[in-house]
């Protein structure tokens, strides 16, 4: 077995065909099949379904190529181990982060990131969690930006910060008059909301669900994948909106930017890898670049006035 021909099942598997397999591995088909013909008769599997078209893996096909996948990346990861123990980061970096994180927490660490190791590749996706997690465990992505704690015990979790929440209120709601705002006054009939697949939906929701019901019928009910088109919708004069503090800083009425009494709601923001994860040097730099260019209202620390909101 060698990494040629690992190399050759993968190309396989991603393209669907033989002709292009090899193609995209600059050999001819008759020797990218022999090679796989190979692997085959070594380890007594069939790969392939080579009946159907596209070419499909077969049952324990689908096993060697996950397999197959981690260890090809692994053998590209020695090199970059190796600079990384020497002090310097190299290589491929791909990043995965959240949508209510990537608009205003990329533009505060990562030009400097950038600047401070020019020898990465940096490749960054917006997911949300669940295909980030997806992208995590199938090895697509290196590190994750998302929101903690996760359900999964093969996902690591790293706390970053702490991240309070504010209530953005129409110049004309109720709440418009309050210095300040207490959890018991959010209304579920009058909140703006992300749609689903957002976690910070479901902390929202978790917050203005203790008041009362949803009512269906009320005379108007928005929900979006953008927490600027919600800003947009309350400086219309419609409801108010949940923001996550990073959020909140391009917010020019901060009159209307109302904080919590008491425990203050927060998230927690933390840095994700899978089990195989070995780069401990770039989740390092990562961190810490990140925590220093963050407000000094955001918390790298879990403290007692903050009280962590969960995704449901």
């Amino acid at each position: 077995m060698t990494l040629t021909q690992l190399e050759y099942i993968l190309a396989v598997a991603d393209t669907g065909s033989f002709s292009h397999a090899a193609q995209q591995c600059h050999v001819t088909q008759p020797t990218l099949s022999m090679q796989i013909q190979k692997l085959e008769e070594d380890l007594g599997v069939t790969l392939f379904d080579r009946t159907k078209q596209p070419v499909r893996p077969t049952a324990l096909g689908l096993i060697v190529l996950k397999q197959a996948r981690l260890v090809i990346q692994d053998a590209a990861h020695l090199k970059e181990l190796v600079n990384e123990n020497k002090g310097e980061l190299v290589g491929e970096f791909r990043l995965g982060i959240i949508p209510t994180l990537a608009p205003y927490l990329l533009p505060l660490f990562l030009k400097k990131f950038l600047a401070a190791h020019p020898r990465l590749q940096v490749r960054i996706e917006e997911l949300e969690t669940q295909a980030m997690l997806d992208k995590i465990r199938n090895n697509s992505i290196d590190l994750g930006l998302a929101v903690s704690p996760i359900d999964d015990v093969n996902i690591a979790v790293h706390p970053l910060f702490y991240e309070p929440f504010l209530v953005y209120v129409s110049k004309t709601h109720p709440l418009a008059d309050k210095r300040a705002v207490d959890e018991k006054d959010l209304s579920l009939n009058d909140v703006l909301l992300l749609n689903e697949g957002h976690c910070f939906r479901e902390q929202s929701l978790a917050l203005c669900r203790k008041k009362e019901v949803y009512t269906a019928d009320k005379s108007f009910s928005f929900e979006s994948g953008s927490l600027e088109t919600l800003k947009k919708l309350v400086d219309q004069g419609s409801g108010f909106t949940l923001l996550p503090y990073l959020a909140s800083q391009d917010v020019k009425d901060k009159k209307r930017l109302k904080e919590f009494t008491g425990t203050t709601p927060t998230r927690e923001v933390s840095v994700l890898h899978g089990p195989h994860f070995q780069r401990k040097a770039l989740l390092k730099a990562l961190s810490e670049e990140i925590q220093r260019q963050l407000p000094a209202e955001v918390a790298t620390k879990k403290g007692s006035h903050y009280k962590a909101i969960s995704p449901l």
